[in-house]
């Protein structure tokens, strides 16, 4: 989070001396997109980022085989 905080003031800051009216649009968005991804990845139950947990299967079916 520090990391793109730091790199979205920079590129504002560059940005800056060239009145782009873009980069004042697509900033917000970039940011509001992985503080999305975010917590999407953070909501166990639901969300559009889907993680098997591999690792548990392999051990409830190495614990059910003995």
């Amino acid at each position: 989070m520090t990391a793109i905080a730091i790199v979205s003031n920079g590129l504002l800051g560059v940005g800056a001396h060239r009145t782009k009216a873009t980069l004042f649009v697509v900033e917000p968005l970039v940011v509001a997109v992985s503080f999305l991804l975010i917590a999407d990845i953070d909501s166990p139950r639901g969300g559009a980022i889907r993680v098997r947990p591999q690792n548990l299967e392999s051990l409830i079916t190495s614990l059910r085989a003995q």
